[in-house]
């Protein structure tokens, strides 16, 4: 080798090194500020913990600014995130974890576990006599794919030991799913309790005469809705994502702790939100979210055996030639102290 050729060789590796240092020492302003995050679904009284948020600055207090928008179902919630059109979103985990075994090029993180118990279910009505997930055979169920009850009811049909059950789904927009149960043309829907009980009650079906089949009565004891990024956004912005997962938390503690003003703040958003009806829609996502082992251990303390089984479930239930790691899935580095994640 020529001095020549030496002499640019090191002036290479030391321009190497020198970048290598800067991106090490790069100021806390270097990581991203503006942020778009994308919801599960339209929004409602169960998002108030990201409105609360915003409201009260904690956003801001972490130096972001963040748009907030609607999703679109869970499942098409993680692949619009993955792709990079948002950086965070609020993601059903069975669906994070499906979603990571089938797409390993570009992984999903959750990064904040919301709810502690999962919100799946199919709702019908007591009229209709489906009591077990085996009534379910045949019935006209409301909701398509990139819904999350629709792409994750292997799971419900395996660990009720009804894998022969086979439902005519109905594909159709959310808006039309509790019109549809009233007028007779569908026996139920599939989805989250806190979104699909309200919206029966929002057609005039009184909600003594409502029946959920929820995935954990049947043996499905699954985490729910997830903050959510990509590996790529997490390992290269961690300030901008401690930032909003201590906003998220602190925001989810308020809404908690008063759950009425958090209706209210909802309502200064939408003028024609219904109150009663978001109310018990608030109630539901509080329930999954502040559960007694939450009241114990704190928000997002997340079981290792528990989060075992969750990703088992979901790769049983779809015959996925991997599973996923833990901690592929789920990170708790970037989590405020466990005494900030109680709610006192």
């Amino acid at each position: 080798m020529s001095h020549f050729a030496k002499s640019a060789r090191r002036t290479m590796l030391m321009a190497a090194g020198l970048l290598a240092l800067a991106a090490l020492s790069a100021p806390a302003g270097a990581q991203k500020k503006d942020v778009k995050m994308m919801l599960d679904w339209v929004v409602q009284g169960t998002h108030a913990p990201f409105f609360v948020a915003q409201q009260k600055g904690y956003y801001k207090e972490g130096g972001l600014t963040v748009a907030i928008e609607a999703g679109r179902g869970a499942t098409n919630v993680a692949v619009i995130v993955a792709g990079g059109a948002f950086d965070f979103g609020w993601v059903d985990l069975p669906s994070l974890i499906k979603f990571n075994a089938q797409n390993p090029g570009s992984p999903l993180i959750a990064t904040y576990i919301s709810f502690d118990q999962t919100p799946l279910a199919i709702i019908t009505l007591k009229s209709k006599n489906i009591k077990t997930v085996q009534d379910l055979h045949g019935k006209k169920i409301a909701g398509g794919p990139g819904t999350a009850v629709h792409d994750t009811i292997s799971i419900l049909l395996k660990a009720a030991r009804a894998e022969n059950v086979k439902i005519d789904w109905l594909a159709v927009q959310p808006q039309l799913f509790g019109p549809m149960v009233a007028r007779g043309e569908a026996d139920g829907t599939g989805g989250f309790t806190n979104s699909n009980i309200p919206a029966l009650l929002d057609v005039g079906i009184k909600l003594e005469d409502i029946h959920a089949i929820r995935y954990a009565d049947f043996g499905a004891d699954l985490y729910g809705l997830a903050l959510a990024s990509t590996r790529k956004f997490v390992d290269s912005n961690p300030d901008t994502v401690r930032a909003m997962v201590k906003a998220l938390n602190q925001g989810t503690i308020d809404t908690i702790k008063d759950p009425a003003g958090a209706l209210k703040l909802m309502k200064t958003r939408d003028p024609m939100m219904k109150e009663n009806i978001e109310k018990v829609r608030l109630e539901i996502a509080l329930g999954l979210t502040y559960t007694d082992w939450v009241k114990k251990r704190g928000l997002s303390v997340v079981q290792p055996e528990r989060l075992q089984r969750t990703i088992a479930s979901v790769v049983e239930a779809y015959g996925l030639a991997s599973a996923p790691k833990p901690e592929d899935v789920y990170t708790d580095k970037f989590l405020p102290p466990v005494a900030q994640r109680m709610v006192k």
